[in-house]
């Protein structure tokens, strides 16, 4: 038995790279084309700046993904990520390139539409800005609006200086007091301009008062 497994051990030696070779290379040779989109994400701002991106957020990448891989293509496994470091003041116009891509072993990025995307960099301002309510509607018949209360009463924003610099208040989001007959209470986001972020929370609570208009005539006399 021991001779039988020995003879010839050389050509049963090559027979065995043979056919790992050829495993290797159906593993390994064979690779789909596959289009996917992918998120765009920017790195590296400065705090002193602010960044207008591109309007397309997401990319169409067409890939080569070797077969093995393909289920490690979920849909957050591929995204791009553009440094902005060191982007001088003003409109810049980016160049892709497969590096910028993040993706997961066995995936090769052969091409990225569109190639190229223009943002623009400006200088930073924060400010503090007063918010004001946005009431939506009219309160039921004999009701009135009687008291407006934001709080918290201002908010701390960030945004391009040519932006900020002109705004001393912010409208909150539309609160909706349409047939109301009694005070309520919303919490609402606030409507900024493009480029332009709340420091802190993003969100203000607004409570509107609303009475019938006979106890408000009653009141006056008083």
């Amino acid at each position: 038995m021991l001779s039988f497994l020995v003879r010839h051990w050389h050509l049963k030696l090559l027979s065995l790279a043979v056919a790992a070779g050829l495993w290797l290379f159906v593993a390994v040779g064979e690779r789909s084309q596959l289009a996917l989109a992918a998120p765009v994400e920017y790195v590296g701002l400065p705090d002193s700046a602010v960044l207008s991106p591109d309007p397309r957020d997401r990319v169409e990448l067409q890939v080569e993904v070797g077969r093995w891989a393909v289920s490690r293509l979920t849909s957050d496994a591929l995204r791009v990520r553009v440094n902005v470091a060191h982007l001088p003041e003003g409109e810049s116009q980016l160049t892709l390139a497969p590096s910028d891509v993040q993706a997961p072993p066995g995936v090769r990025v052969t091409r990225i539409t569109p190639a190229q995307l223009r943002v623009a960099v400006a200088k930073a301002a924060e400010k503090t800005v007063r918010a004001v309510a946005n009431l939506r509607g009219e309160p039921a018949s004999g009701y009135a609006v009687t008291r407006v209360v934001v709080d918290p009463q201002t908010v701390l924003v960030k945004g391009p200086r040519s932006t900020i610099e002109t705004r001393d208040t912010v409208d909150t989001a539309p609160v909706d007091v349409a047939g109301s007959r009694a005070t309520l209470t919303q919490t609402v986001g606030l409507v900024l301009p493009d480029n332009v972020y709340p420091i802190r929370a993003g969100r203000v609570q607004v409570t509107v008062e609303i009475r019938p208009e006979t106890a408000m005539q009653r009141s006056g006399r008083e």
